[in-house]
């Protein structure tokens, strides 16, 4: 848990320093367009703005809205998915306590079983509960690792612009590292990309290629020509040919029918 936490303040502090940074470079410093750009910039059409203008006052003002109703307390919660709520058990209150001493009281659990409501929490997680008395460092933590993105993004394009620049060419290897994205798609190329693309080869030339065009090349330039050159044999034309064939198929006939039995 303690892993998880601590990544989760780091997103926030380099998520904190790419919104800021992208804001500086963006309204702050030198102009990095070109002339045609700045000519033909132009506000986005209302078919645009408006769902941006309704997704910012969601992001600003849904929290403060509904708090209570996703991360209130559990009975707030529960009842605003449709669900059933009820005291929790002495064994489970004793429990929690134990794990966070200031949550020392557990009033609600939900009883309705899934699929009854809208949202389902087993009797025994109390995670909802107890997130309410954190301690304030836990609290304060994201709001402070923003803070430390806005400064570090200040101090880089806004107070000391040069200094990125000289700090990326001073250390190129973790430069290189970040600027290729960890090499991700290199590696991502390499393990899957490459594989599959050598498998599709091997399939396209030797199953499609060898197996089965060269089967079907092989019966339609092979074994039908050979049979159509027997067949052609027998048409030769005479009528004493097509007469003796007729005799050697009616002796064959009758031979059949005698040592079969006739209609036995």
């Amino acid at each position: 848990m303690g892993y998880a936490f601590w990544l989760l303040v780091s997103a926030a502090l380099f998520t904190s320093f790419y919104s800021w940074r992208l804001i500086f470079l963006t309204f702050y410093g030198e102009a990095r367009g070109n002339k045609h750009t700045h000519d033909h910039a132009h506000e986005s059409p209302m078919v645009m703005l408006v769902p941006l203008g309704v997704l910012a006052v969601g992001a600003v003002f849904a929290g403060a809205i509904w708090y209570s109703s996703f991360f209130g307390k559990t009975n707030e919660v529960v009842k605003f998915f449709g669900g059933k709520y009820g005291e929790p058990a002495q064994e489970l209150v004793e429990a929690v306590a134990e794990r966070s001493p200031k949550a020392s009281e557990l009033h609600y659990v939900m009883e309705s079983a899934p699929g009854e409501a809208g949202i389902y929490i087993a009797p025994e997680n109390t995670i909802l509960h107890e997130a309410h008395y954190m301690p304030t460092w836990v609290k304060l933590s994201p709001f402070v690792a923003m803070l430390i993105g806005l400064l570090t993004a200040l101090w880089f394009y806004i107070w000391n612009p040069s200094l990125h620049k000289k700090l990326a060419e001073d250390q190129q290897p973790l430069y290189q590292f970040l600027l290729n994205k960890w090499y991700f798609d290199e590696i991502y190329d390499f393990i899957f990309v490459q594989p599959a693309k050598a498998i599709g080869r091997f399939l396209w030339k030797r199953g499609d290629g060898n197996v089965i065009a060269g089967t079907l090349n092989g019966i339609a330039m092979g074994i039908v020509p050979f049979f159509t050159r027997l067949a052609g044999k027998a048409q030769s034309g005479y009528i004493f040919t097509y007469a003796f064939a007729m005799v050697i198929g009616m002796a064959i006939l009758v031979t059949w029918m005698t040592l079969s039995g006739g209609a036995n």
